[in-house]
């Protein structure tokens, strides 16, 4: 982001002091990008949360991040969660990932990949109308994979079962019905219902 004057900067705080909530969350990323220290990060918090509280979704995902990463406050995963969604239910594409990132993790919300899966599903849907995957899009893909890979192989049956739907559908990563039917058994020996329907209808 640009530099902004003294004189410029001074300008902007008084639009966002009157209430615009554009102008709330160009002071938050301006304090943010001037580095960690405890006053900007204060004052980016403060600007951020202002403009979020009037539904700015970029302000809302950005005060999310923060809380996410546990920039300029505590990290706290639940009020992450809680901004990522507001965003989210805006149609924020990255704030989509990001829900479903946190319910797949079991972050500041129960472990649900079901939720998980609803969420990514809606954030990548918003770019399948090309053909071509992005790059950013197919970043997304391979980081949902991974999310659930993890969680998978550390032997969550829900995880696994979510798992082998992406195999088996070929949605965030290349179809393979050889690794679905692997998943799957490992769910369904755990008495997941749904994952030994599947596995049942591949071996068919």
């Amino acid at each position: 982001m640009p530099q902004t004057s003294d004189e410029g900067l001074e300008a902007l705080i008084e639009i966002a002091r009157s209430g615009n909530a554009h102008a709330q969350y160009k002071l938050g990323c301006i304090y943010l990008n001037r580095g960690l220290e405890p006053t900007n990060m204060q004052k980016c918090i403060d600007w951020l949360t202002k403009s979020s509280e009037q539904n700015f979704d970029s302000a809302q995902y950005k005060l999310a991040l923060c809380y996410y990463d546990g920039k300029g406050v505590e990290q706290d995963f639940a009020t992450a969660l809680k901004w990522f969604r507001k965003a989210a239910d805006q149609g924020h594409q990255s704030a989509m990932y990001y829900v479903g990132r946190l319910y797949a993790r079991g972050e500041g919300v129960a472990s649900d990949t079901l939720e998980a899966k609803k969420w990514i599903d809606q954030a990548i849907a918003i770019e399948t109308e090309n053909k071509e995957l992005t790059p950013y899009q197919k970043q997304l893909n391979a980081n949902a994979t991974a999310i659930v890979r993890r969680q998978a192989e550390g032997g969550d049956p829900y995880a696994q079962y979510f798992l082998g739907l992406i195999y088996e559908e070929g949605k965030y990563a290349e179809k393979d019905l050889n690794q679905a039917a692997e998943w799957f058994g490992k769910a369904a020996a755990q008495g997941h219902r749904k994952a030994q329907e599947h596995l049942d209808k591949i071996k068919k």
